[in-house]
């Protein structure tokens, strides 16, 4: 466990040092979990039925430009079941089941980020087209002789269009989104290796039956970010998980003077949990290579079209 642990902060740090976006998003919620118990090969049922119980956990996820990326988190469990009985004959209809104490699931695992989906599209205006090649170019304006200024203003309408395209391109990313959030990994809590326990008060025998005592589990679940403009601002995740390590059958017995008497047990656990945060990002690669791309690209077509006037009116 301490390796996993000091494995898992290795690479949380070499991603913090050259990430692209690093996320950690604190969640509130609830789990509602169902173990069942197989007694003696008669059938399976829950002692407790389904219970719910409050949840709090904490996410540290990386994406990459894909929307693909790792995660590694930490939340609380109740999964478990104390099965209690005296008879082991009996042990199936004479019995006290009681919660198990909480205990810290660590996390991790992949998960994909879709691109945002925009709640308000914008509309554009039929009069849209008319008007772009109308009003001042962006790079100023000059008034000479009528045989230089057509050309003139052909050039700059032109210059102005791919302006004005860039700025509605960028008025597209305005207003509420939502981005989907599915995932997939594995749960892990240090169970205790003893499944059953028994205590003996005299001539009277009790057994203890940790129901739903797994070390490992499946999980996978959807989430669904909400936001607007940049800025992320609620997370809401339901997600589902069963047990698969640490779940064999376990066999109890009790020797008396007249028989030997044996129980063989095992169980199941599942569950699902919703989960409400608030996504912080730790660190986001920027680059400033579109900005200066862009300047440089409107510059030269300011220049290319000052330069292709002075020209025309010089041989003019």
């Amino acid at each position: 466990m301490r390796s996993v642990v000091l494995s898992g902060l290795f690479i949380v740090s070499a991603l913090a040092m050259n990430a692209q976006k690093l996320s950690l998003t604190p969640q509130v919620g609830f789990e509602n979990s169902r173990t069942s118990i197989n007694y003696n090969n008669l059938g399976s049922f829950a002692p407790l039925g389904g219970e719910f119980n409050p949840q709090v956990s904490l996410r540290l996820d990386y994406k990459f430009k894909q929307g693909f990326g790792p995660y590694i988190g930490a939340s609380t469990s109740r999964s478990g079941v104390l099965y209690g009985f005296n008879d082991i004959e009996n042990g199936m209809s004479e019995y006290v089941a009681t919660k198990a104490n909480m205990q810290l699931r660590m996390e991790a695992g992949y998960q994909y980020t879709s691109k945002p989906i925009f709640f308000n599209k914008s509309k554009q205006s039929p009069s849209t087209s008319k008007t772009k090649t109308s009003g001042k170019s962006s790079c100023g304006s000059y008034y000479y002789r009528n045989n230089c200024s057509r050309s003139y203003s052909s050039r700059s309408g032109h210059c102005q269009s791919k302006n004005t395209a860039a700025k509605k391109a960028e008025n597209k990313n305005k207003g509420g989104w939502m981005r989907l959030q599915p995932s997939m990994g594995i749960g892990y809590i240090a169970a205790p290796k003893t499944d059953i326990v028994t205590k003996t008060d005299g001539t009277l025998t009790a057994y203890e039956y940790r129901a739903g005592n797994w070390n490992t589990a499946f999980l996978t679940g959807m989430g669904f970010e909400f936001g607007r403009n940049n800025q992320r601002l609620l997370n809401v995740s339901i997600n589902y998980f069963t047990g698969i390590g640490n779940m064999e059958k376990q066999t109890v017995s009790n020797e008396s003077d007249i028989k030997t008497s044996y129980a063989t047990l095992e169980s199941k656990a599942s569950g699902w949990n919703m989960r409400i945060g608030i996504p912080f990002t730790l660190a986001e690669k920027k680059s400033g290579k579109h900005t200066s791309t862009n300047k440089t690209k409107r510059t030269s077509c300011c220049d290319k079209m000052r330069t292709e006037y002075k020209y025309r009116c010089i041989m003019q």
